[in-house]
């Protein structure tokens, strides 16, 4: 539901009680509807501040009597609750005051007014307030709507006590300008690029949440202005020294831009998805620590695949990926350039070589493509072959539909040759297979036959 849909709903619900004259919409989903309110932009979440010493744990108590939401889940150290509304997500806190110690973002909370509310926040543009009662906008700090008016991102107060308070706002900050195509004011901007060292307070999860929150945007465009914003505070430095060591990175004659503007080029055209936005940002990892000099003075990169492979898993394994999303990510990387002498339309490559690799990538051989198509397209153009990964899909295709399966299991091999059950097995399983790669033809008496003179060589040997 829309904003103002919900807000009508709440106030019905309300009626008859205290609270209602004294309950807000606060941040985000309340800019979002000052920007977008034309555009009746649906709510998945939604902040609610009640200006009423506990006042969040009273509302969403009152919330569900009335509206029947799930049991509220209530936070006393911070004065908030949360229920769930039909799939929405709704969190109330009493309007607060906030004091920090220092390098920690863990505030002491205490009830305060609405224009301390607003205060505390990170943004003019965040620190507007919907009434519910009658849906006017208040603005507490004067700042969000002249803000917003001015496409600008601005400190809500003095830009140091904002980001000291807590420095992960340093991206925030870069996040809401890319996203909604704000300039950051001056005094903010220049706050960024001095204080960005704290951001060494932050826990590498926290700073992987928000990053990912800029790469997955759904606008790739949004994404590269992310990550221009980031080189030019000098913040990528900080959080990804790896992608910002390709800045500036001569590339040979296949491309015609640096390794960093490559990238950008790679993410441009990839998905906007965790697995294919963080391989396409982390494919070309390795190159700085591969670049070497052939003796005619050209620059190469060998083996820049397997190490960059290696880096992403470290790196993403820092910042608290699943295990499965970091192994992914990291064999999509290592893998990328395995098509690259296949030739303008993949024909240089053998079934064999084809089976090969659809085995060892098995469903995520769609995603390896989708990264290797992304990748030759940031070429320099007389290298681009946009050819090469329409032609491998279609050969892959034809390739499942009309091979017979290999059909030869260890338990075979046990039955046979009355062995026992170990690592040989896997071992003969891996021969028969390679066998099978060259001539897909082959069934499982052949196979076993094939495998025959291996296993009887071992019992001799043993």
């Amino acid at each position: 539901m829309t904003l103002n849909e919900l807000r009508l709903l709440l106030a019905e619900a309300l009626k008859g009680s205290e609270l209602l004259e004294k309950s807000y919409f606060a941040g985000g989903a309340v800019r979002d509807y000052v920007l977008f309110k034309d555009k009746k932009e649906l709510v998945l979440d939604v902040d609610i501040a009640v200006e009423v010493p506990k006042g969040g744990e009273l509302l969403a108590r009152l919330i569900h009597e009335r509206l029947g939401t799930t049991n509220p889940v209530v936070y006393k150290s911070f004065g908030t609750a949360a229920v769930s509304l039909n799939g929405l997500s709704l969190e109330f806190v009493h309007t607060r005051r906030e004091s920090y110690r220092k390098h920690d973002r863990k505030p002491e909370v205490s009830f305060g007014t609405l224009q301390e509310d607003a205060q505390r926040r990170d943004f003019g543009i965040n620190a507007l307030y919907m009434k519910i009662s009658d849906g006017s906008i208040l603005d507490p700090s004067g700042k969000g709507l002249p803000d917003i008016e001015n496409r600008v991102i601005a400190c809500v107060d003095d830009p140091g006590r904002v980001f000291s308070e807590d420095p992960l706002r340093l991206l925030r900050a870069i996040r809401f300008a890319s996203r909604l195509g704000f300039e950051i004011e001056a005094k903010t901007y220049e706050a960024i690029v001095r204080d960005r060292d704290q951001l060494e307070h932050i826990s590498k999860e926290r700073i992987a949440m928000e990053f990912e929150a800029m790469l997955l945007e759904a606008d790739a465009q949004k994404v590269i202005a992310a990550l221009r914003l980031l080189t030019k505070t000098g913040i990528l430095a900080i959080i990804l020294p790896e992608v910002d060591a390709l800045r500036g990175l001569k590339q040979n004659k296949y491309h015609h831009l640096d390794a960093f503007e490559h990238t950008l080029l790679v993410l441009e055209k990839s998905e906007p998805s965790q697995i294919a936005r963080w391989a396409a940002l982390l494919h070309d990892i390795g190159k700085p620590q591969a670049k070497s000099y052939k003796t005619d003075g050209s620059v190469t990169f060998i083996g820049h695949d397997k190490l960059g492979s290696t880096m992403a898993y470290e790196l993403l394994k820092h910042f608290s990926l699943p295990k499965r999303a970091r192994e992914l990510i990291s064999m999509l990387v290592g893998g990328h350039m395995v098509f690259k002498q296949s030739g303008e339309d993949g024909s240089r490559i053998k079934d064999s070589t084809l089976l090969r690799m659809a085995d060892r990538y098995k469903d995520d051989l769609w995603l390896l493509l989708d990264l290797v198509e992304a990748d030759n397209s940031a070429h320099a153009p007389e290298y681009r072959m946009p050819k090469q990964v329409v032609c491998l899909r279609r050969r892959f295709a034809e390739l499942k539909a009309s091979l017979p399966r290999f059909n030869l299991t260890g338990r075979d091999l046990l039955q046979e040759f009355d062995i026992s059950a170990s690592k040989k097995v896997g071992e003969l399983l891996q021969r028969a297979k390679q066998a099978w790669y060259d001539d897909p033809g082959l069934g499982k008496n052949q196979l076993l036959e094939i495998l025959r003179p291996w296993v009887e060589n071992d019992k001799e040997m043993s």
